[in-house]
């Protein structure tokens, strides 16, 4: 069996020190990276602090300016300084220590220094490393080495008993656990097995890569000779560090099988030494700038004491773990032996990647853990993947509220028919347990804030923007880059899949029925490109496309650099296009393909990096003019601004009910097809098209993703969004297959499918403008199924309205021109 987790400190004194309180909010304010999202990847790579960053890059800078070898003699004693940090963390002597570039360089130098022969016992934990445990199936294999694996006791940890008695079979050469694995928040008794390992003699290597910076490790009291570590996980340093700690008396029997002029002297023709302390371990060439941000690390965590981080980092995940534990369909794995700051859990029916990769796009950021980086545990225990969060200083309840909030929405979402968590959040819709959907005549009006609101807000922002959709996060970019006092306010998660802007692709065309939208056409272009150059991503794939439309159509698309093919040129320009008789198509070929995903993720990064901040899970519950500014009130606080954006696409009636009687709610379907991206339905063969058939305007994209040719109807009955929306019906997908057969012959069943939201307006024009009759309140919505591809340009015109700047060129998109008197 294995014994209970202890610290293995000395006894209290009579009249202890009341326990340090972290400040959460001190460590958040000088780690950036704390206001970018929801960060729980501290097991991989910790958010770095300033001062971190800063000894990096001064050292750099100093190399630029007066030369490698001359910065590092100039940083000799800082250097050196990291050593004594190093010692100090371990509980070890100075010359015990050294820097290596990581915790597996550690781990095979220490373990080839031990010259393990043909029949040598090691005694492994299951809570082995990938790399390690890689490194000794690998000497067992080349050198005989025998591998015994230790078993687990019921709670999860090293079977004591089992160690024991392996100990007393025959000699052994080494007893190696990690102190906490990469696959669970388990915490290995390490003191136990270092106390049981130096009973019978024999070295006890501890990888201390997970624990090193969460819990106290001091190497005496744990007993062990060997500790790896490295830098960039719970001691929030620099990637490409690491240490390595020999205890002696082991030290001075170990001799590095590939000695380094670091830790070696050249005395004559054919000999050498070694050096007498640990560096015997390291190598010449060294990143001095990292290992500089890593003794910065080390400050910052020697004066906040690795006793009050623990006790904060082991509060915080042990009220995640009981918050996850509670929502259905969500199983934590962590085995009972666990602690600290690592929880792992798993969600039903769903894969631990695509659980991260949905987290991610909430800005809740972790990481999926393979069985394959902990195979001798997770095997064990029947897993394949989990996923793994962990916390560290600078995270906080909110942080956790965040985390079990999108996790839940994500639970729900799968289950599409049940009501959801992100109803619970809205008003206590009673319809959303319904499984009929239904139009809502009469929105309710923004109300008075209710007695629950418990804090009204001095503070006055510039703006405020409500939706983070493709039309608010650009214009949230936009606000802040003129830097002004902006907040983003998303109901949901962010990258939700509830409304119009979600999914994979858009597209982008120029091929309009009107000349009014040519200057829009060619702004929104100019905006793509800009926004790719500020980004660094490619969004666009320019591929051309095909509209298509019976010759009598009376609104036939035209635009600039666009022109009128046969069916027989068009064959001929996509070939896997058929279009049916009697049919004629607009050529623009420089029509495309947005990647939405990256866009929205653009967008918001780059409105984050210019200041400005955001709240997700924030629905607005009501607003209201007051002189020169508004009140906004949502389920936490009242807040104010001089200019209130809405982007709130399929809810714009809820926050503007005189618009609702203009506004119409559509769910739409798309699908998947299977189709070869070789063939003539990938690239090579097709563009983006669309096609005016019988069933509807149907739309789509080659097969360029993996997942096949992408098509949609553009029409669909009206939808309340308020309500549930389940996946796309048997009859739904077969009426939007029958119309893709008749012009795609070469598309296979339908793979996968989805449903989005249209706001549609009897004109199909957009809604951008000034609320009527209030000047202060800014209105962006009712997108009609071919918004996204303005998205750049529409958020940068609101941020102009904004900022006072007219747009007349806009006009023809006036909320005014809906109501009696207004602009036509």
């Amino acid at each position: 069996m294995s014994a209970p987790v202890t610290a293995g400190t000395a006894a209290s004194p009579p009249n202890p020190t009341p326990p340090r309180t972290l400040n959460v909010a001190a460590e958040r304010a000088r780690t950036p990276g704390s206001f970018t999202g929801h960060h729980f990847n501290s097991a991989g790579a910790a958010l770095l602090a300033n001062g971190t960053v800063e000894a990096v890059i001064d050292h750099l800078r100093a190399e630029s300016l007066s030369g490698g070898y001359e910065a590092a003699k100039h940083a000799a004693p800082a250097l050196e300084a990291v050593y004594a940090r190093t010692a100090e963390l371990l509980g070890a002597r100075l010359e015990e220590v050294a820097l290596v570039e990581s915790a597996t360089a550690g781990w095979q130098r220490a373990v080839s220094a031990l010259r393990l022969r043909p029949g040598d016992r090691v005694l492994a934990a299951r809570s082995s490393y990938v790399s390690s445990a890689l490194h000794l199936l690998s000497v067992e294999r080349d050198h005989g080495v025998l591998v015994e694996l230790l078993p687990n006791g019921p709670d999860g940890a090293v079977d004591l008993e089992a160690l024991e008695a392996a100990l007393r079979a025959g000699p052994a050469a080494l007893v190696t656990a990690a102190h906490v694995p990469t696959s669970s928040g388990l915490v290995e008794p390490a003191a136990v097995i270092g106390a049981l390992a130096t009973a019978h003699g024999v070295p006890f290597l501890l990888d201390a890569t997970q624990s090193l910076g969460q819990l106290p490790v001091d190497m005496a009291t744990i007993g062990c000779d060997l500790l790896i570590g490295t830098g960039r996980k719970f001691l929030r340093g620099p990637r490409g560090t690491g240490l390595l700690a020999v205890r002696r008396p082991l030290l001075d029997r170990l001799a590095p099988e590939a000695p380094d002029v670091r830790g070696a002297r050249w005395t004559a023709e054919r000999s050498w030494e070694l050096v007498p302390d640990a560096k015997r371990f390291e190598l010449w060439e060294a990143a001095h700038a990292l290992r500089l941000g890593l003794g910065a690390a080390l400050t910052d965590l020697a004066t906040l004491g690795v006793d009050t981080v623990a006790r904060h980092l082991a509060t915080l995940a042990a009220s995640l773990r009981d918050r996850l534990s509670a929502l259905p369909g969500v199983q934590v794995t962590d085995p009972p032996a666990s602690g600290g700051a690592i929880v792992t859990f798993v969600v039903d029916g769903l894969d631990a990647s695509e659980v991260q990769r949905q987290l991610a796009y909430r800005r809740v950021h972790l990481i999926a853990v393979p069985a394959g980086h902990g195979r001798w545990d997770m095997d064990h225990r029947g897993l394949t993947k989990v996923v793994r969060a962990s916390v560290h200083v600078y995270n906080d309840q909110d942080d956790l509220d965040a985390l079990v909030e999108a996790v839940r929405e994500i639970v729900c979402l799968r289950g599409r028919g049940t009501a959801s968590a992100v109803g619970q959040r809205e008003a206590g819709d009673a319809r959303r347990g319904s499984a009929e959907p239904e139009v809502d005549p009469a929105p309710p009006t923004p109300s008075p804030a209710t007695p629950s609101v418990q804090h009204t807000a001095h503070h006055c922002h510039d703006a405020i923007v409500v939706g983070l959709g493709v039309h608010g996060s650009a214009a949230l970019r936009h606000l802040a880059a003129r830097g002004l006092d902006v907040l983003g306010l998303e109901q949901f998660g962010l990258h939700h899949d509830l409304g119009s802007s979600h999914g994979a692709t858009r597209m982008i065309r120029r091929a309009y029925p009107h000349p009014d939208w040519d200057a829009l056409v060619d702004t929104a272009y100019r905006a793509w490109a800009e926004l790719e150059g500020a980004s660094k991503a490619q969004l666009l794939d320019i591929t051309g496309g095909l509209y298509a439309a019976p010759k009598d159509r009376p609104d036939p698309l035209r635009g600039p650099g666009c022109r009128e093919v046969g069916t027989e040129e068009a064959a001929r320009i996509f070939p896997g296009l058929r279009l049916p008789p009697g049919f004629t198509a607009v050529h623009d070929p420089r029509a495309g393909i947005i990647d939405a995903r990256e866009t929205l993720r653009a967008q918001l990064t780059l409105a984050e990096r210019s200041g400005a901040h955001i709240h997700d899970h924030a629905p607005v519950l009501g607003w209201e003019p007051d002189g020169d500014e508004v009140v906004v009130r949502t389920g936490k606080a009242v807040l104010r601004t001089r200019r209130l954006v809405l982007c709130t696409g399929p809810w714009t009636a809820t926050q503007v009910p005189s618009l609702a009687p203009h506004l119409t709610v559509t769910r739409i379907v798309n699908a998947y097809f299977a189709a070869d991206p070789a063939g003539p339905l990938g690239p090579s063969g097709l563009g983006s098209f669309s096609v005016d058939l019988p069933q509807g305007l149907l739309y789509g994209f080659p097969a360029t993703d993996g997942r096949g040719l992408k098509a949609g109807l553009d029409s669909g009955p009206p939808w309340n969004p308020q309500a549930p929306r389940p996946e796309a019906t048997a009859d739904e997908l077969a009426l939007l297959a029958e119309a893709v057969a008749q012009v795609l012959p070469g598309a296979g069943p339908v793979t996968e499918s989805l449903t989005c939201l249209y706001t549609m307006t009897a004109d199909r024009r957009f809604v951008v403008g000034e609320v009527p009759g209030v000047p202060q309140v800014l209105v962006a919505s009712a997108c009609s199924g071919h918004g996204f591809k303005f998205g750049p340009a529409i958020g940068e015109a609101l941020a102009d309205l904004a900022c006072g700047i007219a747009r007349p060129d806009l006009d023809f998109l006036s909320p005014a021109r809906l109501f009696p008197g207004g602009t036509p």
